[in-house]
Protein backbone atom coordinates (compact mmCIF):
# COMPACT_ATOMS: atom_id res chain seq x y z
CA UNK A 1 0.00 0.00 0.00
CA UNK A 2 1.39 3.39 -0.92
CA UNK A 3 2.11 6.09 1.64
CA UNK A 4 -0.64 8.35 0.22
CA UNK A 5 -3.22 5.57 0.52
CA UNK A 6 -2.21 4.94 4.14
CA UNK A 7 -2.55 8.65 4.97
CA UNK A 8 -6.00 8.80 3.35
CA UNK A 9 -7.07 5.64 5.18
CA UNK A 10 -5.89 7.02 8.53
CA UNK A 11 -7.63 10.35 7.87
CA UNK A 12 -10.90 8.56 7.07
CA UNK A 13 -10.56 6.39 10.17
CA UNK A 14 -9.96 9.43 12.38
CA UNK A 15 -12.93 11.31 10.86
CA UNK A 16 -15.22 8.31 11.28
CA UNK A 17 -14.09 7.87 14.88
CA UNK A 18 -14.70 11.56 15.63
CA UNK A 19 -18.22 11.36 14.20
CA UNK A 20 -18.95 8.21 16.19
CA UNK A 21 -17.68 9.74 19.45
CA UNK A 22 -19.67 12.96 18.87
CA UNK A 23 -22.82 10.93 18.21
CA UNK A 24 -22.29 8.87 21.36
CA UNK A 25 -21.70 12.05 23.38
CA UNK A 26 -24.86 13.76 22.05
CA UNK A 27 -27.13 10.75 22.63
CA UNK A 28 -25.95 9.76 26.11
CA UNK A 29 -28.23 10.12 29.14
CA UNK A 30 -27.98 13.68 30.47
CA UNK A 31 -29.14 15.80 33.36
CA UNK A 32 -31.16 18.95 32.69
CA UNK A 33 -28.04 21.06 33.34
CA UNK A 34 -26.06 19.15 30.70
CA UNK A 35 -28.87 19.31 28.16
CA UNK A 36 -29.36 23.07 28.65
CA UNK A 37 -25.63 23.72 28.60
CA UNK A 38 -25.36 25.62 31.88
CA UNK A 39 -25.85 25.12 35.61
CA UNK A 40 -29.38 25.92 36.74
CA UNK A 41 -28.07 27.15 40.08
CA UNK A 42 -27.11 30.39 38.30
CA UNK A 43 -30.68 31.06 37.07
CA UNK A 44 -32.11 34.32 38.40
CA UNK A 45 -35.36 34.49 36.41
CA UNK A 46 -37.86 31.99 35.04
CA UNK A 47 -40.71 32.60 32.61
CA UNK A 48 -43.44 30.01 32.28
CA UNK A 49 -45.82 30.06 29.34
CA UNK A 50 -48.96 27.95 29.34
CA UNK A 51 -51.72 28.09 26.73
CA UNK A 52 -50.80 31.65 25.72
CA UNK A 53 -50.58 32.89 29.32
CA UNK A 54 -47.31 34.18 30.72
CA UNK A 55 -45.95 34.18 34.28
CA UNK A 56 -42.46 35.12 35.41
CA UNK A 57 -40.67 34.91 38.73
CA UNK A 58 -37.36 35.87 40.24
CA UNK A 59 -38.25 34.19 43.55
CA UNK A 60 -35.28 31.96 44.44
CA UNK A 61 -37.45 29.38 46.23
CA UNK A 62 -39.76 28.92 43.24
CA UNK A 63 -36.80 28.69 40.87
CA UNK A 64 -35.10 26.08 43.09
CA UNK A 65 -38.34 24.12 43.32
CA UNK A 66 -38.73 24.10 39.54
CA UNK A 67 -35.09 23.28 38.77
CA UNK A 68 -35.05 20.60 41.49
CA UNK A 69 -38.12 19.00 39.93
CA UNK A 70 -36.47 18.98 36.47
CA UNK A 71 -33.25 17.57 37.96
CA UNK A 72 -35.13 14.50 39.20
CA UNK A 73 -35.38 13.27 35.61
CA UNK A 74 -32.78 12.00 33.14
CA UNK A 75 -32.92 12.88 29.46
CA UNK A 76 -31.67 11.30 26.23
CA UNK A 77 -31.73 13.05 22.86
CA UNK A 78 -34.32 11.43 20.61
CA UNK A 79 -33.22 10.50 17.11
CA UNK A 80 -36.49 8.78 16.12
CA UNK A 81 -38.92 11.70 16.33
CA UNK A 82 -39.13 13.47 12.99
CA UNK A 83 -41.05 16.51 11.85
CA UNK A 84 -42.62 19.32 13.82
CA UNK A 85 -43.33 18.81 17.48
CA UNK A 86 -46.14 20.84 19.06
CA UNK A 87 -44.81 21.95 22.43
CA UNK A 88 -47.56 24.37 23.36
CA UNK A 89 -48.50 22.69 26.65
CA UNK A 90 -45.82 24.37 28.78
CA UNK A 91 -42.71 26.31 27.82
CA UNK A 92 -40.21 27.49 30.42
CA UNK A 93 -37.46 30.03 29.77
CA UNK A 94 -34.46 30.12 32.10
CA UNK A 95 -32.29 33.22 32.41
CA UNK A 96 -28.81 33.18 33.83
CA UNK A 97 -26.52 36.20 33.82
CA UNK A 98 -24.56 34.96 30.81
CA UNK A 99 -26.82 32.32 29.22
CA UNK A 100 -30.43 31.43 28.66
CA UNK A 101 -32.32 28.32 27.64
CA UNK A 102 -35.77 26.86 27.40
CA UNK A 103 -37.63 23.64 27.91
CA UNK A 104 -41.04 22.81 26.50
CA UNK A 105 -43.39 19.89 26.78
CA UNK A 106 -45.02 18.10 23.88
CA UNK A 107 -48.79 18.25 23.89
CA UNK A 108 -49.21 14.90 22.11
CA UNK A 109 -46.94 12.82 24.34
CA UNK A 110 -46.80 14.80 27.56
CA UNK A 111 -45.24 12.12 29.71
CA UNK A 112 -42.23 11.06 27.64
CA UNK A 113 -41.06 13.95 25.46
CA UNK A 114 -39.41 17.26 26.35
CA UNK A 115 -37.87 19.85 24.06
CA UNK A 116 -34.66 21.38 25.44
CA UNK A 117 -33.21 24.33 23.54
CA UNK A 118 -34.92 23.12 20.37
CA UNK A 119 -33.79 19.47 20.59
CA UNK A 120 -36.20 16.65 21.32
CA UNK A 121 -35.37 14.49 24.34
CA UNK A 122 -36.95 11.39 25.82
CA UNK A 123 -37.48 11.37 29.57
CA UNK A 124 -35.74 8.19 30.69
CA UNK A 125 -37.04 7.83 34.24
CA UNK A 126 -40.52 9.18 33.56
CA UNK A 127 -43.36 9.56 33.21
CA UNK A 128 -43.11 13.21 34.10
CA UNK A 129 -45.41 14.45 36.88
CA UNK A 130 -47.35 17.41 35.55
CA UNK A 131 -49.22 17.98 38.81
CA UNK A 132 -46.04 19.42 40.32
CA UNK A 133 -45.49 21.74 37.37
CA UNK A 134 -49.12 22.86 37.56
CA UNK A 135 -48.70 23.68 41.27
CA UNK A 136 -45.60 25.75 40.48
CA UNK A 137 -47.54 27.51 37.71
CA UNK A 138 -50.36 28.32 40.14
CA UNK A 139 -48.01 29.57 42.83
CA UNK A 140 -46.18 31.91 40.43
CA UNK A 141 -49.42 33.54 39.16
Amino acid sequence: MSKTAKIILWALLICFSAILIKSWYDYRVKTIDEALGFNLDSVYKVEILKDGQFNATENEEKIKELTGWLREYKYRMNSHLKGRVDFSYYAINFYSHDKSGFVAFDEKDKENIIIINGYTYEIINGPIEYNHLESIWQSVK
